[in-house]
């Protein structure tokens, strides 16, 4: 089997460390990267040996490509996605899809009127014990869901307070893989992250875009009703949400969002059905246990998927394997991130079509 060419837009520290590794271990070929900054490129070059780097994304569509992974800052990503869908090329674009609501659905017409793959970089719905409790869910496993509840927290004031990435940040990306020039000087002054209009808003326009979709993907459809409350707790940006929504089937979701509780990650799941209850708790990114109540009884649930990452769900999405991903559902979550902040700002419920 021919190795698919694939090229990667934005090659930050992300996709240095977890995409192109990946790509090359499902079998596919980095053949040319795009970044702006002239320095870190040509650092992200020789750190990865590919052989093409442009500073302009349109010189790399220019090449022989058999696919594009999208991995820019948030408010970078549909130009770039447009472009390679109209040049017939599928792509793995990171989350969130958008910003709005009116930009993802554009993207998602442009890979239904070009009839190529688009999928988004939604890591849960990638990992095994996570696809086998959608998989459990949606064939009844506790009856018909009813409410699913989702609180994360994580530690990311830093973003926002600090001048300088923190130590054990920086020591964590060089443990990654992630070469010292690509990192630049640590100054966090110019970094789009600190930035609400390339950012989407606070921490919940962007880890917490996993976790909105978690939970439409879990509750099994898009949100109709919204309604949101944020709090800044001294920062620029909302640092802690909460979320009520009802989903179009029905299934009631309640979020948590903490954006600055400092210790270790936390991520608890409950997930209500007429005939029992499916219940995690877990840290970082990977959930390892599942437990599901019913009539007294508690058992784990045992996965039924291999790991995967986007990138190598990609791979296989390219060589005719599902779309894990699918852009639909991912513009779902940016329409509801969108109402959490409309909510917010006036206080209304908000009406999602």
């Amino acid at each position: 089997m021919a190795k698919l060419r694939l090229g990667v837009i934005g090659i930050g520290w992300w996709a240095t460390a977890v995409h192109v590794p990946a790509l090359r271990q499902a079998g596919a070929e980095v053949v040319a990267i795009s970044r702006r900054d002239p320095v870190r490129l040509a650092v992200a070059q020789q750190a990865l040996g590919v052989p093409q780097a442009y500073t302009d994304w349109r010189e790399l569509l220019a090449q022989p490509l058999d696919g594009v992974i999208v991995s820019t800052a948030h408010h970078a990503h549909m130009e770039p996605t447009l472009a390679a869908l109209a040049q017939g090329l599928p792509v793995l674009v990171e989350k969130p899809l958008a910003l709005t609501s009116s930009d993802s659905q554009r993207m998602v017409s442009a890979a239904e009127q070009a009839g190529q793959l688009l999928m988004v970089g939604y890591n849960a719905r990638c990992l095994g014990l996570f696809r086998t409790v959608q998989q459990a869910l949606a064939q009844g496993l506790i009856g018909q869901v009813r409410q699913v509840n989702l609180v994360f927290s994580d530690n990311y004031r830093w973003f926002w307070e600090a001048e300088r990435v923190p130590p054990a940040m920086t020591a964590m990306l060089r443990a990654s893989g992630v070469p010292e020039g690509l990192m630049g000087d640590g100054s966090l002054d110019q970094y789009w992250r600190r930035q609400p209009e390339q950012m989407g808003g606070g921490m919940f326009a962007d880890i917490g875009s996993h976790w909105v979709d978690l939970a439409l993907w879990l509750g099994g459809a898009p949100a109709v009703t919204v309604m949101a409350l944020t709090e800044r707790a001294g920062l620029a940006v909302d640092c802690f949400v909460t979320a009520q929504a009802r989903l179009a089937n029905g299934v009631l979701v309640s979020l948590t969002a903490g954006a600055g509780v400092a210790g270790k990650s936390q991520r608890q799941l409950t997930v209500l059905g007429d005939q029992g209850l499916l219940t995690s708790t877990w840290s970082s990114w990977d959930m390892t246990e599942v437990q599901v109540q019913q009539k007294g009884t508690i058992t784990a649930l045992t996965t039924q998927f291999s790991d995967l990452t986007p990138a190598a769900a990609f791979v296989q999405a390219l060589r005719g394997g599902p779309n894990l991903a699918p852009a639909q559902q991912a513009a779902h979550a940016v329409a509801f991130t969108e109402a959490c902040y409309r909510s917010a700002d006036s206080g209304a419920l908000i009406h999602l079509s």
